[in-house]
């Protein structure tokens, strides 16, 4: 008798203080994980291959592993409101023990069925979400339309924000219609373990009632062996619950650990060799032939073409030739499918990714505005962030007068010291012209082997064009120079044009060569010539 007072009043104690805790445990682990799990998360998404972004699987992988730490805290959450749970059983079937064990074990057992019942529940419903990852991102794109700075031009231009308001009211209604018929068959099928848990509790208190009429407890027991089943009821709830969130959190860490430890190949391989730091031979491109994910059709086809040092190469062709899949060949964010990659007699494959990105530079037609100061988004491209630029003052300008960004930064309210953007408070706004000249400008910071301009000057009017061109030309005298361009007046200033169509390169050699030709590149160039008749 006293053993079993002694822990049921242990239990309740144990109870208390998991209760107590709890919280204050919580947010510490969370705080922790949200951290760790979170950069780890980070981490990965920055050394899977670029090849994973093309495909939108990969973006419901990236949806359902976000917020790791709030899921690994979402467990321990409910691991102890579970436990809590099971201690508050345990301590309430101890007393009924005095009464009768077998009261005890029925009441331990009735919860077993509830609780395989809710994971049961948890695991449908997370096949439900699992389902509906694409859906929500559908979702979330279109608040993201709605509420983005870049976007507002348009939808306000073309009276687009009631036709996707409907259209948003029209997906989140359809969500929520599955979602609550799913919960509505799901808690149904809950209802048999519930009635059969409400039957033993009532005949429990039945045969107390029939205890206290036989007069063997007394009125005041038979009160407290009501209320322990009161609070019986309420930790079963607890368990079962606890439990069947358990179910759902581990279901989502398991998504974060099949992102991290599943999602794909790292973009480091083993290195052999490090990148030329002076390349001497130039960069050769051998039968190269490249095949996007899940498509039949070659992007790329049999690809041969030489770089050489302190060379001006311009890339032309139509939208669609293969121009900029061949550019993320040559920086190698992506690996050919075929064929083979040389720089000064090394292969690609042998050289380590991070020298790699110390050698190469581009600016792209997509580039991306750094939203911080205009010192540090130029700063950016040296490859490290650097909170105190001081010593990076003199590079910074040098690369900015290079990208034709000084002029007009030097007039911002702080100069270089400008936030720029509308993101943040205080920022300043820029053209588009400005943000690609501070593009343009973070690829001449560093001191790159190879440079590969991607139409750089898209947003630039003719006369800063042409004065950019003249700054790479002195600038980068002796280095590897790549130019993709549709304006074929700015690819006569290269020593040599490529000319793509289809995947190939069809032509090859200077504007005056590949205009006698009168080829590819001869009709594009007479159809250009007109706008300027």
């Amino acid at each position: 008798m006293i053993w079993v007072v002694a822990l049921a009043a242990t239990l309740i104690l144990s109870s208390e203080i998991l209760w107590r805790f709890r919280d204050p445990l919580n947010v510490r682990l969370g705080q922790k994980l949200n951290y760790s799990v979170g950069k780890e998360r980070l981490e990965k998404a920055t050394q899977l291959p670029l090849l994973f972004f093309e495909e939108s699987s990969s973006f419901d992988r990236l949806e359902r592993s976000s917020n790791p730490g709030g899921k690994a805290e979402h467990f321990f959450h409910y691991m102890l409101w579970f436990l809590q749970g099971i201690a508050g059983i345990i301590s309430i079937a101890s007393l009924f023990w005095i009464i009768s064990p077998w009261i005890s074990v029925v009441l331990v057992a009735v919860v077993i069925p509830r609780a395989m019942f809710e994971a049961k529940y948890s695991n449908q419903w997370m096949d439900l979400i699992y389902n509906q990852t694409e859906e929500q991102r559908r979702i979330s794109y279109i608040d993201r339309l709605l509420s983005g700075l870049k976007e507002q031009k348009e939808i306000r231009l073309f009276g687009l924000s009631s036709i996707l308001i409907g259209r948003w009211k029209e997906q989140r209604a359809q969500f929520r219609k599955i979602q609550f018929n799913k919960k509505k068959s799901l808690e149904l099928s809950m209802f048999p373990s519930i009635l059969i848990y409400y039957f033993v509790e009532v005949a429990i208190v039945i045969i107390l009632a029939f205890l206290v009429s036989a007069k063997a407890i007394t009125v005041g027991v038979f009160i407290s062996l009501f209320q322990a089943v009161e609070r019986m009821q309420n930790a079963a709830q607890q368990v079962s619950s606890g439990y069947g969130e358990m179910i759902t959190a581990s279901i989502e860490t398991r998504y974060v650990r099949s992102f991290l430890s599943e999602a794909g190949d790292v973009v480091e391989t083993t290195p052999h060799s490090e990148f030329p730091q002076n390349i001497e031979r130039g960069i050769s491109l051998q039968d190269i032939s490249f095949t996007y994910p899940g498509q039949s059709k070659p992007a790329l086809q049999h690809i041969n073409l030489h770089l050489k040092k302190g060379e001006l190469v311009t890339l032309v062709g139509e939208n669609g030739t293969g121009k900029s899949t061949l550019v993320k060949i040559l920086l190698g964010l992506y690996k050919p499918t075929q064929g083979r990659i040389l720089v000064d007699d090394i292969e690609y494959n042998h050289v380590s990714f991070k020298s790699m990105q110390q050698a190469v530079s581009a600016c792209f037609q997509d580039f991306f505005n750094f939203e911080f100061t205009a010192a540090q988004s130029i700063a950016a491209g040296t490859g490290e962030w650097l909170e105190d630029i001081s010593s990076q003052k003199e590079s910074i300008r040098q690369a900015a007068r290079i990208g034709g960004a000084d002029e007009f930064i030097s007039d911002l309210s702080r100069g270089y010291d400008t936030h720029i953007g509308h993101l943040f408070q205080g920022g300043q706004g820029l053209s588009g012209g400005q943000w690609q000249r501070i593009a343009i400008s973070r690829t001449m910071i560093r001191n790159p082997q190879l440079l590969i301009l991607d139409e750089p000057t898209a947003a630039l009017d003719p006369k800063a064009e042409a004065n950019i061109y003249a700054q790479y030309t002195a600038a980068f005298q002796g280095k590897a120079v790549l130019l993709v361009s549709h304006r074929l007046g700015s690819a006569r200033l290269a020593d040599r044009i490529v000319v793509m169509q289809d995947g190939c390169i069809v032509e090859e050699g200077s504007h005056q060569e590949l205009l006698d030709q009168r080829g590819v590149y001869s009709g594009m160039w007479e159809v250009q010539s007109q706008w300027y008749k």
